[in-house]
């Protein structure tokens, strides 16, 4: 009896009639597409359907022995499933188990002629760890990124089956398609199956912003329950950046007064101040001056530098210079002390000591809450 493979009879057919015919008999797989099952699974099912019915049905189950058994005389573990009156002709297999891994190839006598079909079926491996590693040239300082520099970074999953799905997110928001290389996929041979790595490397431009943020590859696969993520930590180095123009309210004429600065900077800046030719540094006191060490607020570099004026009556200086430096570079900051409206403007008196909304500004010192303690506050400007 001649054996046909479906897949060379529309070549070999030039008769219209023969090849109708041919069509009619055209053999479907289920699943139609290489199924990938867990080991231990139960019931799996592997079916070939015609749309005539079928005469008879052998089968070689998926594994390294290469034996036909007729549907009706299985061995232990398989059973046969669908109706060969329905051109339906399969097996069911008690248990999946790795030694299952292989073509399961079905053989169909329809009107004396033979059609074969198979269903590669495979195991469902889980990857390897998931590994994220940055390029050999990136620039390093004091054990974080330098800012200013294009970072490549590549995100790996090693010997899965099927192929895992990697997803790339900053904090929690989805990157930027545009910043992603196309995704590579290899594949290698492991326990007689074909198990595939693959990689997406991302093209991250480094910016002092970015500071404290997270670089995370999410990788996904039919063999885990959970989403496994990969975290990258975007520590970024950068020296303190600038704040042009700083202006702060005036200090009182008595009590006591904080000069309050936040600056933008990574790793730590070390600082000293600059008042009426005194140099006071981080830590230290000189008159009535005393100089904090920067204090961190944040995780993303920033700082609070203070200075207080412990006796305003003695002095009101109108003018500070504030140094902050670290590994990257030094930052100088002049900060002017100068009256301001409500909204943040220079407040400006004319002759007779009235400002120009027209109060008094001895009466407006009088009625503020300026008498022993002053937090004048210079924020960053954008």
């Amino acid at each position: 009896m001649m054996r046909h493979h479906i897949g060379l009879l529309f070549a070999l057919c030039s008769c219209y009639s023969l090849l109708a015919l041919v069509q009619s008999q055209r053999i479907e797989t289920i699943p139609s597409m290489s199924p990938f099952y867990a080991n231990l699974e139960r019931n799996v099912d592997l079916l070939c359907r015609a749309d005539k019915p079928i005469e008879q049905c052998r089968v070689r189950l998926p594994g390294t022995s290469s034996e036909m058994y007729d549907v009706t005389n299985l061995p232990t573990g398989v059973k046969s499933i669908g109706d060969l009156d329905q051109g339906e002709c399969g097996i069911r297999l008690a248990v999946f188990k790795s030694d299952r891994i292989g073509k399961f190839v079905c053989v169909l006598t329809i009107g004396g002629e033979q059609y074969e079909d198979a269903i590669e079926v495979h195991q469902r491996v889980a990857p390897q760890p998931t590994e994220l590693k940055i390029s050999k040239h990136t620039a390093l300082v004091d054990g974080g990124i330098r800012a200013d520099q294009l970072l490549k970074a590549r995100c790996v999953s090693r010997l899965g089956l099927p192929q895992s799905n990697l997803t790339w997110f900053l904090n929690d928001e989805p990157l930027d398609p545009k910043l992603l290389k196309p995704v590579h996929v290899t594949s290698e041979m492991h326990d007689r199956q074909i198990l595939q790595t693959v990689q997406q490397e991302v093209n991250l431009h480094i910016t002092p912003e970015l500071n404290g943020k997270k670089l995370v590859c999410v990788m996904e696969h039919f063999a885990l329950e959970t989403k496994q993520e990969t975290i990258f930590p975007l520590n970024v180095k950068f020296a303190p950046e600038e704040i042009p123009h700083i202006h702060i309210d005036e200090l009182p004429a008595s009590g006591s007064a904080t000069v309050n600065i936040t600056i933008h900077a990574n790793p730590q800046p070390i600082t000293r101040w600059t008042v009426n030719g005194r140099l006071i540094k981080e830590g230290e006191s000189v008159d009535e001056y005393q100089a904090f060490v920067p204090r961190r607020m944040t995780g993303n570099g920033d700082y609070v530098v203070l200075l207080k004026n412990n006796d305003c009556s003695k002095e009101r200086a109108s003018l500070f210079t504030l140094e902050a430096t670290n590994v990257l570079g030094t930052q100088t900051y002049v900060i002017k002390a100068v009256r301001v409206d409500d909204e943040g403007a220079e407040y400006v008196r004319d002759a007779d000591g009235y400002g120009s909304d027209g109060s008094n500004a001895a009466t407006f010192w009088l009625i503020s809450v300026w008498t022993f303690f002053c937090s004048v506050i210079a924020t960053r400007v954008l």
